[in-house]
């Protein structure tokens, strides 16, 4: 019986009488395994439908079929799952486990989710981008329907801050306890790809036992096996890896347990962290790394970073060592840096791209501010997903979901590549094949099968059913006959850069220099090499930041007259602005996509008022603040504001350069009207500019909390830095602070003041946030120094009880 059961019952009298309950179980519980088939056995489970969601398709079938084995049945009859383009599953099926984008739009399916009796949320710990919304959602649910119960398991996260958003009760399960041994390993010079393989086979001629190895990505696997396929391995060890992209049959053979007498090196990414249970593991390899993408809202990228994972994290891994037996876990860090590393990991809500979860809550029909969020959504990432669907006229101008919207919807593809199907639809009358054509790129692009090989060569070998890409066939099959759609003979390749540009209009991308500029704004390359170099247009599939510069990965190229003739809506618009270089303003219309002109013709100069407020916005927002020649003073009020709201006084308004630059128009617009050349940017009183951004009471109350200036003992008014390292502070010449018994302070006591103690000739003498310290400890040795140097002055045992001055000894008899 695993751990897990002995909490069981008092779990189905809380489901019983609370509509949320929160369980935290260590892996090994029998969470996941266990605990769905004791519900599915008692009386007040009867007849009743449970829906398990897991964060991995790989769990999902993997935790099915070993469900469905314990009742000794197929998957599909009381136990089935549901996963993206497959599933298993029938009218008799009581327990259903799905991955949490079907949970998404079976709610928006059925609002009420009217067939389903208890919602079971695994593996909440990792806090996936649709367990947050799913989450979401269903407190939403609950409000339609009052007998949904809501379950939500957790190994590793916070459960008291769960079940305060919740409202909910907490069970907590203890787990197996198999002892799992520690060793640090700190990394040496090798690539840790080299030394997770190399103390692998250690641990498993130490051990005799099968090593599970955990490393960031496909690339660090493939590095790994192929240094362990150069060893002289022993016949009864096999060498497995274990991704999410892998076939069915190749993640089972990395799963189960070997035959007797043989071993395995399951070299695995994070998915193998949670719910799996891979059989015949003693013993885990942990690099201590992770992949993670989070995505840079102003240039429109997800950027795949090689993190750190969180001690919760490698808590998780380790534990996999013990799940079966006592175990050894392998780390390649060490003891202090372990303790270092952040407690838990980030939610993906804070850090991905929300397209997706834009549009489910537009399909749900309120707005992002209207749902309970454990943790609210980036709100740059939220802004640029909003304007991404407006391109796409998914939302309109208030943010609402368009009748155009929810066609593409219902594709039930992401929402790019139903953009495009959606335009290869309505031009199939007149294109034939068109339609065909956009099916396999997008079959290709799901998959995100394309690579840095050119596009028309992987559309061949789709289009012919090579081996490589029958798997993309088959979803590309399927697909089609969603849409009533025909295979076509030849594919009329003409029309791909157009369907491409449907599907990303967003990366359409414009020759500038020796780069190119999207029509989101940012910036990127190609290398010197790369056959597209001279493109004057492309349209960008793939793109990576490399050293905070943009790599073009993978692109086709356009022509001009190809996105007008697609897009005739392109209005003409009249632009004014400052040029640099003529030092002067030009009018003119324009055509644009996004931020690329496509088109320009010269009008007449003669501009308003508003106009001319338009251009130096313009010229700012492209330039940046440095035109603006901030003074000190102006610095100085950044930091002060910035430094209360990193105390959580947020009311005060948010003054930094980003927060400026995205409101040039409120606060610095309506005096740009009489600016008639840029040399007159450096005369606007900035300072009072971003004062009066304050109302009176901000004004005061900050004058109070975060004064500018603080008054010595002796009359000395000292002005405060703000931009100092170790925080505010100011210099004051030692003597001018005797019979100070304790340190100056500011907002209301919290922070004390860093003080640089300066000798009588204003050099540094020590810099302190504690002044009693000083005098007790520093000062003697100091005084020593000091009244060789500058005998003249006043130099007390005890300063702490003498008077301040600024004179010398002679001075202060007179």
């Amino acid at each position: 019986m695993l751990p897990v059961a002995e909490i069981l019952p008092e779990l189905c009298h809380l489901l019983a009488h609370e509509p949320r309950v929160v369980l935290s179980a260590p892996p090994g519980a029998g969470k996941s395994t266990y605990l769905p088939l004791y519900l599915l056995k008692q009386p007040a489970f009867a007849n009743k439908r449970i829906l398990l969601l897991e964060p991995r398709r790989l769990a999902a079938r993997a935790i099915a079929g070993y469900l469905a084995a314990q009742l000794g049945e197929n998957i599909g009859e009381t136990v089935g799952y549901q996963i993206r383009q497959e599933s298993k599953f029938s009218g008799n099926t009581r327990l259903l486990i799905v991955t949490e984008g079907i949970l998404t739009r079976k709610i928006q399916q059925d609002p009420e989710l009217a067939t389903v009796d208890l919602l079971i949320f695994d593996e909440f710990h990792e806090r996936s981008l649709h367990a947050d919304l799913g989450l979401a959602l269903a407190l939403e649910v609950q409000q339609l329907n009052d007998k949904l119960k809501i379950l939500v398991m957790s190994a590793t996260l916070d459960s008291s801050a769960l079940a305060a958003y919740l409202q909910a009760p907490v069970l907590q399960s203890q787990g197996r306890s198999y002892p799992v041994s520690i060793h640090y390993q700190p990394p040496g010079k090798e690539p840790i790809t080299v030394q997770c393989a190399r103390q692998a086979l250690q641990a498993f001629y130490q051990h005799q036992s099968s090593v599970l190895v955990f490393l960031p990505g496909q690339a660090e696997i493939k590095q790994a096996a192929d240094w362990l396929a150069g060893q002289a391995l022993p016949a009864h060890l096999k060498v497995l890896p274990l991704l999410g992209s892998m076939t069915l049959a190749a993640q089972q053979a990395a799963i189960a347990a070997p035959p007797t007498g043989e071993f395995k090196i399951v070299l695995a990414t994070n998915l193998a962290e949670t719910s799996l249970t891979i059989e015949g593991i003693n013993v885990v390899v942990d690099s201590g790394l992770a992949r993670r993408a989070s995505y840079q809202a102003r240039s429109g990228i997800s950027r795949l970073d090689t993190i750190a994972i969180s001690q919760a994290a490698a808590t998780q891994r380790a534990g996999r060592a013990g799940r079966l037996a006592a175990g050894y876990c392998y780390r390649l860090d060490t003891a202090e840096q372990w303790q270092r590393r952040q407690a838990f990991e980030p939610a993906e809500i804070a850090l991905a791209d929300l397209t997706a979860l834009r549009l489910e809550i537009a399909v749900w029909g309120c707005q992002p501010a209207d749902l309970a969020w454990l943790t609210a959504p980036n709100t740059a990432n939220l802004a640029a997903a909003t304007v991404l669907l407006q391109q796409l006229q998914v939302l309109d101008q208030q943010e609402q979901l368009t009748a155009y919207g929810r066609t593409l919807y219902q594709f039930g593809t992401d929402i790019r590549l139903a953009s495009m199907l959606q335009h290869a639809r309505m031009l199939e009358a007149e294109q034939p094949g068109v339609l065909w054509l956009a099916v396999l790129l997008a079959a290709l692009l799901e998959e995100a099968l394309v690579t840095q090989d050119d596009l028309y060569q992987q559309l061949a070998r789709l289009q012919s059913r090579h081996s490589s890409v029958s798997r993309q066939y088959q979803q590309a099959q399927q697909l089609a006959r969603r849409l009533a759609c025909q295979p076509a003979h030849s594919l009329p390749l003409e029309w791909v850069p157009v369907l491409l540009l449907r599907a990303y209009p967003d990366r359409l991308a414009q020759r500038r220099g020796q780069g190119y500029l999207l029509a989101n704004g940012a910036g990127a390359s190609l290398t010197a090499e790369h056959p597209l170099q001279q493109q004057a247009y492309l349209v960008v599939l793939s793109i990576q930041q490399q050293q905070q510069h943009n790599r073009i990965q993978q692109a086709v190229a356009i022509r001009l007259e190809e996105v007008l003739a697609d897009w005739p809506e392109l209005p003409w618009q009249n632009v004014t602005g400052w040029d640099e270089k003529q030092a002067g303003f030009y009018s003119e219309q324009q055509r644009r996509f996004g931020q690329i002109v496509l088109q320009r013709r010269p009008t007449t100069l003669q501009l308003t008022v508003a106009e001319k407020q338009q251009a130096w916005l313009s010229y700012i927002s492209k330039q940046g603040l440095a035109v603006l020649l901030f003074s000190e003073t102006c610095r100085q009020l950044q930091q002060r504001l910035a430094l209360l709201r990193q105390y959580d006084y947020l009311t005060f308004p948010d003054l930094s350069d980003a927060a400026l630059l995205a409101n040039l128009s409120h606060w610095l617009g309506p005096y740009l009207g009489d600016v008639n050349k840029a040399s007159q940017l450096a005369q606007l009183p900035l300072y009072d500019l971003l004062w009066q951004q304050l109302s009176f009471q901000q004004q005061q109350q900050l004058k109070q909390l975060l004064p500018d200036s603080w008054q010595a003992p002796t009359g000395s008014k000292l002005a405060i830095d703000y931009s100092l390292q170790g925080g505010p502070g100011f210099s004051v010449r030692v003597q001018e602070m005797y019979g100070q018994l304790s340190s100056p302070s500011i907002l209301d006591g919290k922070l004390p003041l860093t003080i640089t103690l300066l000798s009588p000739g204003r050099q540094p003498l020590q810099i302190t946030r504690d002044l009693a310290s000083f005098w007790q400890q520093s000062w003697q040795e100091v005084k020593k120094e000091m009244k060789g140097r500058y005998p003249k002055h006043f130099w007390p045992d005890d300063p702490a009880q003498a008077l301040p001055t600024t004179k010398t000894k002679k001075a202060m008899q007179l």
